[in-house]
């Protein structure tokens, strides 16, 4: 009851306009209740079937299948991702690039930005790899073309192959 009368105020505050909440004890599903609307123009209101874009919560599904490919010996965390790609993706000339790697990419540390400037082609690099955090998006795009060229599938269907099969996430994609 707390919760059904405290979501809908946290959600106003938030500007979130619609959710499904789920109350898990022992591993098993207890309560589960969908608040406000998935659509905030025709105020269709969330259901079961409501799907919900998880953005950077991909990255953690990312960071499996990727782990994945290092436990088959595909893949070493701290081998320059260029090496494999075969090419210096969309960074140019930057030597910089010799340095960024899985591990790089995986936390963070590539010296990506979060994303490249819009209509821009090249991929700047802002610091030396490994030298700081800096959240990125683009890393992780990065290395998903990476992890296509080792497994020959594209990445969609490689992480639905070893990640959302395998643990029964029917409803989930890329």
């Amino acid at each position: 009851q707390a919760l059904e009368k405290h979501i809908p105020l946290l959600m106003k505050e938030a500007s979130v306009p619609g959710m499904t909440a789920a109350l898990i004890r022992n591993s098993k599903t207890v309560w589960v209740k969908h608040f406000g609307v998935q659509n905030a123009e025709t105020n269709e209101p969330v259901t079961d079937k409501t799907i919900f874009e998880a953005a950077s919560l991909t990255k953690m599904v990312t960071a499996y299948a990727v782990l994945q490919l290092v436990d088959r010996g595909l893949l070493n965390l701290d081998t320059p991702l260029n090496k494999y790609l075969g090419n210096n993706y969309d960074v140019g000339d930057d030597p910089r690039i010799n340095l960024i790697t899985a591990r790089r990419v995986l936390t963070h540390s590539g010296g990506f930005p979060n994303w490249r400037p819009r209509e821009s082609k090249t991929l700047p690099i802002h610091f030396t790899p490994g030298e700081r955090f800096s959240y990125s998006g683009e890393g992780f795009v990065y290395l998903a073309r990476v992890v296509e060229k080792l497994s020959g599938t594209k990445f969609e269907d490689f992480v639905d192959q070893k990640v959302f099969k395998p643990l029964g996430m029917t409803s989930s994609s890329l």
